[in-house]
């Protein structure tokens, strides 16, 4: 989504935890799905979401969209103290 993006170098390991799943979405296809159906409000529909994150329990079951939904936030790279702000409680370290 930046000039310059490439998947070579894309660092996959930025958040590093093994509860973590990240993604290279080189088309678009997730961001655009998510802007239209994937709650938090993050973009509107039509849209691209992107450097966002989404929480998910681990019984979680999607059924045409992703719920339950326990935090959205995009901006990770500026606002690395929104991402704290929602993780942390759900890891029990407020």
């Amino acid at each position: 989504m930046l000039a310059g993006d490439s998947r070579s170098a894309w660092d996959s390991h930025v958040l590093d935890d093994p509860r973590v799943t990240a993604f290279w979405d080189g088309r678009r296809v997730v961001g655009r799905w998510f802007a239209d159906h994937g709650g938090g409000d993050l973009e509107a529909p039509g849209s691209i979401v992107w450097d966002a994150y989404y929480a998910f329990p681990k019984d979680a079951a999607w059924d045409g969209r992703p719920t339950p939904l326990l935090a959205a936030g995009s901006e990770i790279i500026d606002s690395v103290a929104g991402l704290e702000d929602h993780f942390l409680p759900l890891l029990g370290r407020s």
